[in-house]
């Protein structure tokens, strides 16, 4: 049974509840925050599954227009537009294991077959599982798009203490912490602020901080600093409604300089997008409000996980461990229009790819990294995290 309608999702509520959600992501509150918000277009797609042991499982997914870039390097020569059927991380709920995941792609097919979607995109798999397996056995090499080779994903263990979570790393890395805290600390002494919003009556004043800063960021040229969008709004609501959304923000001489955030869900806390203003970046003043929020979930006993997400920054292998390596799955309908589109697509992706590889090979990436986001922020340096 295909569940299509917000109405259709709450009477699933207890249903749903009955089952371990192990992302933020597939929890029923956020999952309809996503799909009624208004900058997205989408609508819910959550097949619900009885198998003939009398076993449920639910495929938490929506569908939604989305555009991909044609992109060369950095830059978009173009876009393709297609109907995509999103499904939500670890957004297969009940699985027992292989069979049950592959029951679970054959509806995902059949959905395709039956022209509700151009593509199913399935994000951060680990690539060990069974879902991973499954997914690729769902349907031809042909009918799959190019998805770029597995990263990494960081998680730190939260101990009981900040000293304990210090006693992990380096002396020099210790070292040189204390040191540029105690810079930070005395070059602005009296004239620094840290203050931590988690309560609904703060959002106002939580989000201009957040807007202040990253419309500054070299985030801002990527297209993934906060902005206010109804989306984030929308999630950010949410979360300070349910006790889940923290954010910290450092402020020098009343200004706003760099900002952490994320949601704390079950015993793991998930970071969203930070942002610091590149004008402070000699100052670590993102590397300052990162320690401070980890100070804070070292004294929350019920916070034992950071998760850091994907991606190769510094600041991950220095204070995290990678937990897995995870891949994206695209799986294109069998129709002409769609597999056209996504053949440009993947043509592209994958010469970037190439590129990329070539890039590292050649021990360029941190040079044209740094390079690309000071032209992005405008700035002549990067907020560096090289901790190791």
């Amino acid at each position: 049974m295909e569940v299509t309608s917000l109405a259709g999702i709450e009477a699933l509520r207890p249903l749903w509840g009955a089952f371990k959600v192990s992302d933020i992501d597939s929890d029923i509150d956020y999952f309809t925050a996503v799909v009624a918000s208004a900058d997205l277009g989408a609508r819910p797609y959550v097949s619900h599954i009885r198998l003939e042991d009398g076993h449920d499982l639910l495929v938490v997914a929506r569908i939604q227009q989305i555009s991909l870039p044609l992109r060369v390097g950095y830059s978009v020569l173009g876009h393709v537009k297609l109907l995509a059927l999103i499904v939500s991380f670890d957004g297969i709920l009940g699985s027992r294991g292989r069979a049950d995941e592959d029951v679970a792609f054959a509806h995902l097919q059949s959905a395709l077959s039956k022209g509700e979607a151009d593509i199913v995109i399935m994000r951060n798999i680990d690539v060990a599982s069974d879902r991973y397996s499954a997914g690729v056995s769902s349907t031809l090499r042909l009918l799959r798009g190019f998805s770029p080779p597995p990263s990494r994903r960081w998680v730190a263990d939260i101990p009981g203490s900040f000293d304990e979570f210090l006693s992990g790393r380096s002396s020099k890395t210790r070292n040189t912490l204390r040191r540029h805290d105690k810079a930070l600390r005395a070059h602005y002494e009296g004239k620094i602020e840290l203050r931590r919003f988690d309560q609904w009556h703060q959002m106002d004043e939580m989000c201009e901080a957040m807007r202040m800063v990253g419309s500054r960021s070299y985030q801002q040229g990527l297209g993934v600093a906060f902005s206010g969008s109804p989306l984030q709004m929308a999630l950010i609501s949410l979360g300070l409604k349910k006790g889940w959304a923290r954010t910290w923000v450092l402020y020098l001489e009343g200004r706003p300089v760099s900002f952490w955030t994320g949601m704390a869900y079950g015993s793991t806390f998930y970071i969203g997008t930070p942002g610091f203003d590149p004008e402070f970046s000699k100052q670590s003043v993102g590397r300052f409000t990162m320690l401070r929020m980890l100070e804070d979930l070292c004294a929350d006993p019920a916070i034992s996980l950071l998760d850091f997400g994907q991606g190769e920054a510094e600041y991950k292998s220095a204070f995290g461990r990678c937990a897995r390596r995870e891949r994206e799955l695209l799986l294109i309908a069998p129709k002409a229009g769609a597999l056209l589109r996504m053949a440009a697509y993947s043509s592209l992706a994958a010469l970037n790819d190439q590129g990329r590889r070539l890039v590292g090979h050649l021990g360029w990436t941190r040079s044209l990294r740094s390079m690309w986001r000071n032209r992005k922020a405008g700035a002549s340096s990067a907020d560096r995290t090289d901790l190791t």
